[in-house]
C-alpha cells in the first residue's frame, strides 16, 4: 500500500478514536500525553504481534523499532514497564494543572488556614490574573479562566471573585473502575470489527438493523422498547448458556467464555 493509500486508510479508521479523544479532553489529558501513551502501547503491542505463533523467535528491539518507527533505544526503555504516559510528559501535564496545583500550594494564594484563597479576577492582589501569568505563561488569563470554568474547576463569585473547586480535572461519575470497563467493552467491539475486516470468510456475529425513521416525540418510547426487549433477550440467552454449561460439566476439555452485548448508538 502506497503512502497516500495508507494515509487514507488511517484517516478512515480515526473515526473510531474520536470518542476517546473527546474523553481525554474532558479528563485534561493533553495531546503530548496521549501521543506518548499511544507510542508506549504501540511498542508493547508490536512485541506481542511479532511474537505470535509461527512468527519465529522473540522479536529483537531492532525489529520492533523497524515496524513501529520508534528508535530502538526508546523501545528498550518503553518495554521495561507497562504501557503508560511518559514520565516527562506526565510531569508537564495540562498547563492549567500547574495553576491548580499552585493555587493549593503557593503560600501567596493560601489563606491563614492553608486553604486556597478566593481570588479577585484582577482588581486586587493576590489575583487570578497574576496566578495565571505566573503559572500559565504565554496564555491570556481570560482564556485560562474560561477554560477552567468550562471544566467546572472554578466558580465565579460576586464582585468578580474566583473560587477554585477542584485540584485536578475530574468528570463526575468517572472512576478508574468504569474507565476500565469502557476500555474492555471498546476493545471487544473493535476486536470483532477488525477480525471481520481481516477474515471476511470467518466473520464473527455483528449485526444491526436498518435505520427506521420515527417522529422525534416517539424517540423515548422507542428507546424504552428497545432496552426492555434487549434485556429480556440477553437474559434468555444467558439462561440457555448456563443450562448448557451445567449439562456439560461432566465432560472434560478446554473451556471458552461466551457473552453477548447489545449497544445503543446515536446517529
Amino acid at each position: 500500500m502506497g503512502s497516500a493509500g495508507k494515509a487514507a486508510t488511517a484517516r478512515a479508521a480515526m473515526a473510531a478514536v474520536e470518542p476517546l479523544v473527546e474523553l481525554f479532553l474532558e479528563l485534561g489529558i493533553t495531546s503530548p500525553e496521549a501521543e506518548s501513551l499511544l507510542r508506549s502501547l504501540f511498542v508493547h503491542k508490536a512485541r506481542e504481534w511479532l511474537a505470535r505463533p509461527g512468527a519465529g523467535n522473540a522479536p529483537s528491539d531492532a525489529r520492533i523499532a523497524l515496524v513501529t518507527g520508534v528508535h530502538r533505544n526508546f523501545v528498550r526503555r518503553i518495554l521495561t514497564e507497562p504501557p503508560r504516559i511518559a514520565a516527562a510528559r506526565e510531569r508537564k501535564g495540562h498547563r492549567t494543572s500547574r495553576l491548580l496545583e499552585a493555587w493549593h500550594t503557593d503560600p501567596s494564594y493560601l489563606d491563614s488556614s492553608g486553604k486556597p484563597r478566593d481570588l479577585s479576577e484582577r482588581e486586587q492582589e493576590p489575583s487570578f490574573h497574576s496566578l495565571a501569568l505566573k503559572y500559565v505563561p504565554g496564555a491570556a488569563p481570560g482564556v485560562v479562566l474560561t477554560e477552567l470554568r468550562r471544566a467546572r474547576l472554578v466558580q465565579m463569585l460576586p464582585d468578580r471573585r474566583v473560587r477554585v473547586l477542584n485540584r485536578t480535572f475530574r468528570l463526575p461519575g468517572v472512576t478508574a473502575g468504569n474507565l476500565t470497563e469502557l476500555g474492555r467493552r471498546g476493545r471487544e467491539l473493535l476486536s470483532t470489527l477488525t477480525h471481520n475486516l481481516r477474515q471476511p470468510q470467518a466473520q464473527r456475529f455483528c449485526e444491526s438493523t436498518p435505520l427506521v425513521e420515527i417522529e422525534a416525540s416517539r424517540a423515548p418510547f422507542a428507546r424504552d422498547l428497545i432496552a426492555r426487549r434487549a434485556r429480556n433477550f440477553l437474559s434468555a440467552i444467558e439462561q440457555e448458556l448456563r443450562a448448557e454449561s451445567a449439562g456439560s460439566r461432566m465432560r472434560r476439555g478446554r473451556c471458552v467464555r461466551i457473552g453477548l452485548t447489545a449497544v445503543e448508538t446515536e446517529r
